[in-house]
C-alpha cells in the first residue's frame, strides 16, 4: 500500500513539473531573427512574431508533405535553403520573390510554368489546401521560409535514404 502511494506521488509530481513551463523555454523570435531580405535590391523588412508563427502554422499544414524541414522530397537536389533559393532563376531568396513564386511557380531554371504541379494560390481548383490563403498568409509563409534557417540549422539540405 505504501509503495503504491509513493509511486502515485512521484507520478503526480512528475506531471505537475511538466505543466510548469516558463517563458524562457519558448523560442524567442528577436528582431534580428525576424529581419529578412525584402527584395532584389537588398532592402530589409522585419516581420512580426505573429507573422512568423502564422507562416509556420500554414507551412506545416500545407507544405510539409513535400518540404519537411525545408528539404524537397520530390527533388533532392533543390531544397528551401537560402543558398538553393538564391541559385534559382529568378532568385527566390527574398520575401517578394518567394511570394511571387507561391503565386506563379516556375521551374528552378525559370523556364517552365509549374502552376499545375506545384501548389499555388492562382490554382485553388487544383490545390484546395491553400484555397483560402490570403495575401497576408502568403507573405507569412514566405517570411517563415526565410526565417526558418535561422531557427533550425537542419533547414534545407539533403534527404538521406
Amino acid at each position: 500500500m505504501v509503495k503504491k502511494i509513493i509511486l502515485a506521488t512521484i507520478a503526480a509530481l512528475f506531471f505537475v513539473l511538466q505543466l510548469q513551463v516558463s517563458d524562457v523555454s519558448a523560442l524567442e523570435l528577436n528582431e534580428s531573427t525576424r529581419t529578412i531580405v525584402l527584395n532584389d535590391g537588398g532592402e530589409k523588412v522585419t516581420l512580426s512574431s505573429e507573422q512568423v508563427t502564422e507562416g509556420q502554422r500554414i507551412f506545416n499544414a500545407s507544405c510539409t508533405k513535400c518540404h519537411l524541414q525545408g528539404k524537397t522530397k520530390t527533388n533532392n537536389n533543390v531544397s528551401l535553403s537560402v543558398g538553393d533559393l538564391a541559385g534559382a532563376e529568378p532568385p527566390r531568396d527574398n520575401l517578394l520573390a518567394l511570394v511571387d513564386y507561391l503565386q506563379h511557380p516556375t521551374s528552378y531554371d525559370g523556364e517552365d510554368d509549374l502552376s499545375e504541379v506545384h501548389p499555388n494560390v492562382s490554382r485553388p481548383d487544383l490545390y484546395p489546401e491553400i484555397r483560402n490563403l490570403t495575401e497576408d498568409d502568403v507573405v507569412s509563409v514566405a517570411g517563415y521560409m526565410l526565417v526558418a534557417p535561422k531557427l533550425d540549422e537542419r533547414w534545407g539540405g539533403t534527404i538521406y535514404f
